[in-house]
């Protein structure tokens, strides 16, 4: 099934040996939200072999590339300073980019080209 105006971020590091993960999400929480913030789906999961790697993932719906600057430049000092209280506890996003969705498939179901 083709998508229209769908985007996926996804990020993944890993949490430092001394820190879990109810630290790390205390810190990682926003401390200021805007009720349009096109991340209203996002999800966090740890690698099943390797515990310490945090992969997270927002669906952001009904938007396109072009919208991307604006969310930056609104949502940027509030990600700064989430930066700022995790910074310590993470390693370096081993990912960290934008996916444009271009297909969403039930894969319990057949499907056509």
């Amino acid at each position: 099934m083709k998508v229209e105006a769908m985007l996926i971020t996804a990020m993944s590091r890993r949490l430092d040996d001394d820190v879990d993960y109810a630290t790390f999400r205390k810190a990682w929480l926003p401390d200021e939200v805007f009720p349009d913030d096109p991340r209203t789906q996002v999800i966090s999961a740890f690698n099943i072999e390797d515990p310490r790697e945090l992969m997270t993932i927002a669906i952001i719906r009904d938007a396109a590339p072009a919208d991307i600057p604006v969310w930056l430049e609104k949502l940027a000092p509030v990600e700064a300073r989430r930066f700022d209280r995790i910074k310590d506890m993470v390693g370096a996003p081993t990912l960290n980019t934008v996916y444009q969705v271009v297909a969403e498939d039930d894969l319990s179901k057949p499907l056509s080209a």
